[in-house]
C-alpha cells in the first residue's frame, strides 16, 4: 500500500486536473463561439432586415458575449484578438483587448460576406505535483461570416 498509494494519488490528481482543464477549454470554445457569431450578426442591416445591433460598437458586443458566455472562468484573465477581414480587398484590420479593458471598433464598417475572427487566451495553472509554478494558455479561436 506504501508503495502503490503515492502513484495511484498521482493519476488521480492528473485525471482530476486534466478534466478541469478540459471544461474550461470547452466552456472557452463554446464562449468565443458565441462571441464571433455575435459579432457576425451584430452588422447594420443593409438589406431592410434586423440585425441584433444595428448601432453599437461590434467589438465590444463580441467580447461582453464571450464573458457572458464564459461562465465559470475569470473573465478578467480572458485577453481577446478579434480580427476582421473586408472580403472584397483581403484588408485586414485586428482589435485587441482583456477582460478589464475590451477591445473597440466602434467605427468599423461591415459589410455582408466579410469574415470576423475571434481568439481567446485564458491561463490555467494545473494542480499536478510538480508543477505547481507552471502555467499553460488555453486558445480557441472562431471565424464567422458577416451576415
Amino acid at each position: 500500500m506504501a508503495l502503490v498509494l503515492p502513484i495511484l494519488l498521482g493519476v488521480l490528481t492528473g485525471i482530476f486536473s486534466f478534466g478541469v482543464g478540459l471544461n474550461q477549454y470547452m466552456v472557452l470554445t463554446n464562449a468565443v463561439n458565441n462571441g464571433a457569431r455575435a459579432f457576425a450578426m451584430s452588422a447594420p442591416a443593409n438589406d431592410g432586415g434586423t440585425s441584433i445591433m444595428d448601432s453599437g460598437d461590434p467589438c465590444k458586443y463580441a467580447a461582453q458575449t464571450v464573458q457572458a458566455s464564459a461562465g465559470n472562468l475569470s473573465s478578467s484573465n480572458i485577453t481577446y484578438t478579434i480580427t476582421y477581414t473586408v472580403n472584397s480587398t483581403s484588408a485586414v484590420t485586428t482589435y485587441t483587448g482583456t477582460g478589464s479593458s475590451l477591445p473597440s471598433c466602434a467605427a468599423l464598417a461591415m459589410h455582408q460576406l466579410d469574415f470576423v475572427q475571434v481568439k481567446a487566451v485564458y491561463p490555467i495553472t494545473p494542480a499536478l505535483y510538480g508543477w505547481a509554478n507552471k502555467s499553460l494558455s488555453l486558445t480557441a479561436l472562431s471565424t464567422e461570416m458577416v451576415q
